[in-house]
């Protein structure tokens, strides 16, 4: 009986067991969990799979590929898998097998919008998407996959409302000038603060201060942060525009914050991605210049005009006579520009490596760019790597090491297309023989040669034998614990303690080199053989102590998180130059004995502490309020005023979850919800602004001049130790909209910033003083205004295996003065001084904007000299240098003729009018053109600015268009207006030649004049309309099919083919409108290298 009891209990067992046969195959930890993830349309890329523990903490993850397939190593099967999309409804799914095959459903309960909603971890707290109370813009970098892009900047172009950005030029290393929502500072740098990672990225703060953006073109790569940062290592950027974002950072983030956040490793298998990009740039044509002929005719005529001398006139160069001994060298028909420019090439290289475990992640990255420029003697190699490894302790202990390294080598060519458009047309680019053909030996023209031509450099032999190259070496490492000390679980009370150490090191350099044979005047001239070399270090030490506390609330629906934030920053810099000429044949280092030229040092320090103290409450995920305050205390001021505080306030209502909204909620179209988000967010706060330079509250002391053969020692400042914070006020409503289950998103918002305490420069005092002028005070106040629109479309419209979306950025922007001490007005406000070519005025006046531009109405060209009432053909006419009245009668004088229409009476520079001669609007009508008559002519401040983009895809193909724009700027084209002058030698547009030229010519085009006349004052003539529409890129991409490539052991491959910078549709004459502000917020074109065209292809591979 006992047997047969047996028997029967193993039978009763083993049938048992197989009856559930999840028992005898039960999955353990270290498996591999793999499946695919599809919607109705078939497979779904960048599904984010994540393996969850009781905690709802992510403890591995995946992300699918192109086929939709994922794998991960499993961590425990009492877990479960979460599976979440944009636009679908949220899976969990128990761990019952090792391969899933997973179909995702569009959502079709509004509930679900809250299930997937994104944790947006901010520098500072970890705050859902829909409980957002700042304004702040998102791009995730996977939209941009496979663009041609050697820098950020060109990929955000257009992106972000009421970010306007602007390339300084086309020069490899060139930076852009990025303002947000308009200019908010007269003194240093207005770009934006850049953040990597929640550390402060920036080149050395006194160098980006105290730059030349206007004059040192050829040296921008050492001010320009984005270029030091590999547009492949980066996941997303998010810029925050209002106080109530930009607060964390205080009197840093004054001018708006670009936060950058880099790729990371995460758990599952190593895996390698390879990209390799070849793109080839080109210039746009730009100006019709003279033929070396048309130069030679239009010179003799300049110089006759004048005295009406043919001896004037007569200069050997342009004879055009077979027995000078330089004849073959000025009978040419050059054309310079053509021959500065070139097809640029590049080649890209980007590796990353990127894996983890059960205790770590890690990502290495490394690229390397070799470039040369669309301008001949243009080339540049860049280095970069980007290290992050997060190791995890325990569950409660994360140890985060990054590191970041750029290297860069430029070489610069000063012979720009600009250098080049002067050039003399006629010129020989090499020595030519008795026949006229060329030796191959480039031509200088001699010392001897006649003093009226211009002393020119041939470009193509100072491209070739000058030497300019500028090194760059930055170096970022840092380390971070992130330690739970309390509660792990979303139902336990948290408080975690993040504490990082960041090391920032930049060294850069320049070395340049002039031969003696680029000197005209040789071994008698100040650039025979001279070298010069600069070099700038700088390093900083932050330290970060942050404590972020989460409690658990009992009370449902409440929701409160705070942070405690304490950094003290530590930064030095020095720099040297040294400049020396004469040296001998052979030596190109200044270290030789020479013609001292310049000598000189600096150095900097600057110390700063701030803390930072933050709290978001939620209730129920409707009603929102933030609070955050930062004190900053920095050495550049003075013991009184050392210390700032910069706090802000928002909040969020959502609308869309209240009773009364029900039925729009529920309200579907097609399988969609037409609403899915309303929402309003207002914020107040206040940011500060610092002075550029550093110990201003000190009394300085230097070398005097020696009394009695004594040396002796003077002030050479006076101490500013009450010198505040400039402080920037902010008021920002915002609204956000979702439409389509979330399939179009939009946010409008308005603000307003009103800026005090302007930091202002040179403060004139009196001389009996002992000064003449106050480094800087705390004078006046300025305020922008204005209204952003940004929408985004993700796979609006859905047809088979064809998807179609875009995005759409606008803002409008509105800048005015409010108030400013006179002083400082009249210190701003430069008085004009009547020469023919000087620059445009740029006042200063209250209630008009920054970057006003001011000078003469141009009305045209004086057809006759004499003044008749009926024409008499090439002798008189109505159109006559004449006074005339506000009814347009003429005005007669006491002989009962005309009065002539006068330039600066009563001044050295006065001037009678004549046939030929420009025409300006004489505004008070009392005959006399002078400063009574300058009027204001426009601003260099965009009205609206923006972009625009299509994107299309089908199956794997996908095609993508970005657009931007800006609209109601002005711009001063100095390129222009010294191209069409006619008042020296430099070659000139080929609009010339419809110049007036003798009596009765009826022509918009003034007579040519060599340094005579009065033809090119500053006038609305060469203010022109900046507006622009740019067709930014087009990128077309292919992915194949993995099930061709898996044999090879790559899992995915992508082709790519771009154009960028194809058409810009716009009236500016000249080569690009694409001008960044100058001095005094005043745009101004001098035919700096404008950006080039560009055709991109590239691959990508996976294994």
């Amino acid at each position: 009986m006992k047997q047969i009891k047996n028997i029967f209990m193993r039978g009763a067992a083993a049938l048992a067991l197989l009856s559930m046969p999840g028992l005898l195959f039960a999955q353990r930890a270290g498996d591999i969990i793999s499946g695919v993830v599809l919607d109705s349309e078939g497979p779904l890329m960048m599904v984010n799979v994540t393996e969850r523990d009781a905690s709802n903490r992510i403890v591995a993850s995946a992300v699918t590929d192109i086929e939709g397939q994922f794998s991960f190593r499993l961590v425990s099967p009492n877990n479960r898998i979460e599976v979440s999309y944009v636009g679908c409804e949220t899976v969990n799914i128990p761990i019952t097998k090792t391969y899933f095959e997973i179909v995702l459903n569009e959502i079709t309960e509004i509930s679900e919008v809250e299930v997937i909603a994104e944790r947006i971890v901010t520098s500072h707290l970890p705050i859902p998407e829909r409980e957002m109370s700042q304004a702040i813009q998102t791009l995730n970098m996977e939209e941009l996959e496979g663009l041609g892009m050697t820098s950020i900047d060109e990929a955000i172009q257009g992106r972000f409302a009421g970010l306007d950005l602007v390339f300084d030029s086309g020069n490899l290393g060139a930076r852009s000038t990025i303002n947000l929502r308009g200019v908010s500072t007269m003194t240093g740098d207005a770009n934006p603060l850049i953040v990597v990672d929640g550390n402060i990225f920036e080149i050395d703060a006194n160098l980006r201060n105290n730059f030349d953006y206007q004059n040192d073109a050829n040296n921008e790569e050492k001010v320009s942060e984005l270029l030091n940062i590999n547009p492949q290592d980066i996941e997303s950027i998010s810029i925050l525009k209002d106080a109530a974002a930009t607060a964390q950072w205080g009197a840093r983030g004054s001018n708006g914050v670009m936060e950058i956040k880099t790729k990371r490793g995460s758990r599952g298998q190593t895996r390698v991605n390879y990209s390799y990009r070849v793109n080839a740039d080109w210039q746009p044509e730009g100006y019709k210049l003279l033929n070396g002929d048309q130069y030679t005719m239009f010179l003799k005529e300049s110089f006759f005009n004048p005295q009406l001398s043919d001896n004037a006139a007569n200069i050997i160069e342009l004879n055009y006579d077979p027995t000078f001994s330089e004849y073959e060298m000025y009978n040419n028909n050059t054309d310079w520009v053509s021959h500065v420019k070139k097809i640029g090439l590049q080649q890209a290289h980007n590796i990353a490596v990127s894996g983890g475990g059960e205790k770590a992640n890690f990502r290495i990255s490394a690229g390397f760019d070799d470039q040369t420029g669309s301008v001949i003697g243009q080339k540049m190699n860049r280095f970069t790597t980007r290290v992050a490894f997060d190791y995890f302790v325990s569950d409660r202990i994360k140890v985060v090491t990054n590191f970041s390294m750029v290297y860069s080598k430029n070489k610069t060519n000063p012979a720009s297309i600009n250098a080049a458009m002067r050039m003399m047309p006629n010129l020989a680019i090499y020595y030519e023989d008795e026949f006229g053909n060329p030796t191959g030996e480039y031509y200088h023209m001699l010392a001897t040669a006649s003093s009226e031509l211009p002393r020119v450099t041939n470009p193509l032999a100072e491209a070739d034998e000058r030497k300019s190259h500028n090194l760059s070496l930055n170096i970022n490492p840092e380390f971070q614990m992130v330690y739970n000390l309390l509660g792990l679980g979303s139902d336990e009370t948290r408080l975690t303690y993040d504490g990082r150490v960041t090391f920032g090191v930049q060294n850069s350099g320049s070395d340049n080199f002039t031969p003696a044979s680029l000197d005209r005047d040789g071994w008698a001239g100040s650039n025979a053989n001279r070298s010069s070399n600069n070099s700038s270090k700088s390093s900083n030490i932050t330290t970060t102590h942050q404590l972020t506390f989460i409690p658990y609330l009992k009370r449902e629906g409440h929701s409160v998180m705070s942070m405690v934030r304490f950094q003290v920053s530590n930064s030095n810099s020095k720099g040297m130059n040294d400049d020396v000429s004469g040296l001998p044949s052979g030596i190109q280092l200044p270290n030789e004995n020479g013609v001292i030229q310049n000598m000189s040092t600096s150095a900097g320090r600057s110390r700063g502490v701030n803390g930072t103290f933050s709290i978001h409450y939620a209730y129920r995920g409707k009603y929102m309020f933030d609070f955050t305050a930062r004190t900053d205390g920095n050495t550049k001021f003075g013991d009184n005023k050392r210390w700032g505080t910069f706090p802000a306030v928002s909040a969020r209502w959502n609308i869309i979850d209240e009773d009364f909204m029900a039925p729009l909620r529920d309200f579907k179209v097609g399988n969609t919800y037409l609403l899915t988000m309303l929402s309003v967010r207002p914020s107040w706060g206040i940011t500060g602004n610092a002075p550029g330079q550093d110990g201003l509250f000190y009394s300085k002391y230097s070398a005097g001049s020696a009394y009695l053969g004594i040396s002796t020692i003077n002030p050479s400042n006076i101490r500013l130790s009450n010198m505040q914070w400039e402080e920037k006020q902010t008021w920002n409503l915002g609204f956000d909209f979702g439409l389509f289950s979330d399939r179009l998103t939009f946010s409008v918002d308005l603000y307003s910033a009103t800026v005090t305490k302007m930091l202002n420069s040179n403060y004139p005092i009196p001389t009996s003083s002992g000064f003449s002028s106050l480094s800087v005070v705390n004078e006046g106040s300025m305020k922008n205004e204005g209204w952003e629109l940004a929408l985004n479309a993700n796979r609006l419209i859905r047809k088979g295996q064809f998807t179609l979306g875009g995005n759409i950025a606008f803002a409008d922007n509105t800048n005015q003065i409010l108030e400013m001490n006179p002083i400082m007005l009249d210190q701003k406000n430069g008085e004009f001084n009547f020469q023919n070519l000087s620059g445009y005025l740029s006042y200063v006046a209250l209630k008009n904007a920054f970057g006003s531009i001011y000078g003469f109405k141009y009305l045209g060209v004086y057809q006759y000299s004499d003044y008749s009432e009926i024409e008499e053909p090439g002798v008189s006419g109505p159109n006559a240098p004449v006074v005339k009245d506000a009814e347009g009668n003429v005005i007669l004088n006491s002989k009962g003729r005309a009065k002539p229409m006068m330039f600066a009476y009563g001044n050295t520079a006065e001037y009678e009018f004549v046939g030929g001669d420009a025409i300006y609007e004489d505004i008070n009508h009392d005959g006399n053109i002078n400063e009574l008559d300058i009027v204001y002519l426009g601003t260099s401040l965009p009205k609206l600015n923006g972009g625009f983009g299509v994107n299309m895809t089908f199956g794997r193909l996908s095609w993508r268009n970005q657009f931007n724009f800006r609209w109601g700027n002005k711009i001063v084209n100095q390129g222009r207006r010294n191209a069409e002058a006619m008042y020296n030698t430099d070659n000139t547009s080929a609009a010339i030649n419809w110049r007036w030229r003798v009596e009765g010519d009826d022509t918009v085009m003034p007579r040519a004049l060599r340094n005579y006349g009065y033809n090119s004052l500053p006038s609305d003539r060469y203010v022109e309309s900046g507006a622009f529409l740019r067709w930014n890129y087009t990128a077309l991409s292919y992915s194949i099919d993995p099930k061709y490539t898996k044999g090879l052991g790559l899992s995915q491959v992508s082709i790519n083919m771009n154009l960028n910078n194809l058409i810009n549709f716009t009236k500016y004459s000249g080569m690009d409108p694409e001008v960044g502000v100058g001095g005094m917020g005043v745009a101004t074109d001098g035919n700096q290298t404008p950006r080039s065209r560009r055709f991109t292809m590239g691959v990508t591979v996976q294994f």
